[in-house]
């Protein structure tokens, strides 16, 4: 068996609300670990404790897309999702062959889906073939509207006017999505907390 033994969860734990509507979600992570090294994250440490402790260069980890098929098989004969819900830390951080290979495995499957990413990562071409094989909802982490403490503070580089030119192409996808903020960073003053 390839996949998380759920049958140890009350099966209400998989009823979730995804845009209005209630569906039977499961979920899937194709990949551990991220190639940003945000400050508010574990997976900068995780990447630091892996290259002190053994000979590996890296904590990222990504899934095969004949793996991540398999994986989508077998909890579909065993749990019937109506949804899934890929909880990667940015779902787009991957080689672009490899979006368009997650696309061309995944439309056979029909089911709705949603993942999280960063703005810059999504191209107008990604996006269309996403919502073509069943992107229903993206969460795009911006975290924090003032630039100078998102890119000090926080290590996240891409600029204000370059998130919002992103999200031009995101509302032109057609694709539902939600932004991740955070607010209560230590040093975050009530005025940056408002810009945000």
């Amino acid at each position: 068996k390839s996949v998380p033994d759920y049958s140890l969860f009350d099966p209400k734990r998989f009823f979730r609300p995804m845009g209005g509507e209630i569906f039977k979600t499961i979920p899937i992570e194709t990949y551990r670990g991220c190639p940003y090294q945000c400050t508010f994250c574990n997976s900068p440490m995780h990447m630091a404790q892996i290259k002190e402790e053994t000979n590996s260069t890296s904590f990222l980890r990504r899934k095969t897309i004949a793996n991540i098929r398999k994986e989508i098989v077998e909890i579909i004969k065993l749990y019937d999702p109506k949804f899934l819900y890929f909880v990667d830390d940015s779902f787009l951080a991957r080689p672009r062959k490899e979006i368009f290979d997650f696309c061309d495995m995944y439309e056979e499957f029909k089911i709705p889906f949603w993942f999280n990413t960063r703005p810059e990562n999504c191209k107008p071409e990604f996006l269309k073939r996403l919502k073509k094989v069943g992107s229903y909802r993206i969460s795009f982490g911006v975290e924090c509207g003032n630039p100078d403490f998102r890119q000090k503070v926080l290590l996240r580089k891409p600029t204000n006017l370059e998130i919002i030119n992103s999200f031009r192409g995101i509302a032109e996808s057609g694709i539902a999505f939600s932004v991740n903020l955070i607010i209560g960073f230590p040093g975050e003053t009530r005025n940056l907390v408002m810009e945000t």
